[in-house]
């Protein structure tokens, strides 16, 4: 089976929405769209407007999924800059933004307080001479301050529900959700700062050489103005070194005091 994150991805991402998945080979897959799948991604917003107003039932499409290891792969490649994926990327997190949920407690006899937790899934976005996302999940305890980062990871077998346990009852945050919000992003930015930046400056040697070439082949051949400027915006585009984050999704998640503090002794 392909390694490819994009193709694990692409391939969750159509099991939950109920898509029926064919594997074809070990690096390739054919997905049946549903209806809902296939006005989401596909782009046919007449054609399925007229199949409403006919009340009819309407045909989704099958799209044909590689990982993009091999040239000669039909379909529709998995990489970093593949549209599609951008559009399950921004589907997923149209559909999944926000959440607010509570540990279940159970058999309690006394009331117990639930801390709120802000917990803010975060995509990395590095573009220059490579690319690659990554994404950090952190939380914030809005009682005390306190930080943790790979959150979702440490609170995944926590059995939530999305009412609240009797004899439970959710705290106040102390901290307000912008200061939290903004808490978050600084670590963040903190986090990235502190990071080597030998990939930025390879990237940046790169534009550079591929600059000093299209301005030989411009001053050496009978090439047109626009089109020299055009290709020196593209490099830009492609090599120019930056850094960009976008929150996937998030939530308050409401926790029991003893749960909040085993979380740091597992880090």
């Amino acid at each position: 089976m392909t390694t490819s994150t994009y193709f694990q991805f692409a391939k969750e991402f159509f099991s939950t929405h109920r898509c029926s998945i064919t594997e074809t080979s070990d690096r390739s897959m054919e997905v049946q769209l549903t209806n809902d799948m296939d006005e989401a991604l596909m782009n046919r917003p007449f054609y399925w407007h007229y199949m409403k107003k006919m009340n009819r039932v309407g045909e989704a499409m099958k799209l044909t999924f590689t990982d993009g290891l091999m040239e000669e792969d039909n379909g529709i490649h998995l990489h970093a800059g593949t549209p599609k994926l951008h559009q399950m990327y921004q589907l997923a997190i149209d559909r999944s933004y926000s959440t607010r949920l509570y540990e279940h407690l159970s058999a309690l006899t006394v009331n117990q307080p639930l801390h709120p937790w802000m917990v803010l899934n975060i995509k990395i976005v590095y573009r220059g001479k490579q690319t690659r996302d990554e994404i950090l999940s952190i939380g914030l305890n809005l009682i005390n301050g306190a930080l943790l980062s790979g959150m979702m990871d440490k609170i995944w077998k926590i059995d939530f529900r999305s009412t609240v346990s009797d004899f439970s009852f959710p705290m106040t945050p102390v901290v307000r959700m912008e200061s939290g919000y903004q808490r978050i992003l600084n670590y963040v930015k903190d986090q990235l700062a502190s990071l080597n930046d030998e990939w930025a400056i390879e990237s940046l040697k790169q534009l550079e050489s591929e600059k000093d070439l299209l301005h030989h082949f411009y001053t050496s051949d009978d090439v047109d103005e626009d089109y020299y400027e055009k290709e020196l915006d593209q490099l830009q585009v492609r090599y120019k070194p930056r850094v960009s984050i976008h929150i996937a999704n998030g939530g308050l998640f409401y926790l029991s005091q003893q749960t909040s503090q085993s979380l740091f002794r597992e880090t």
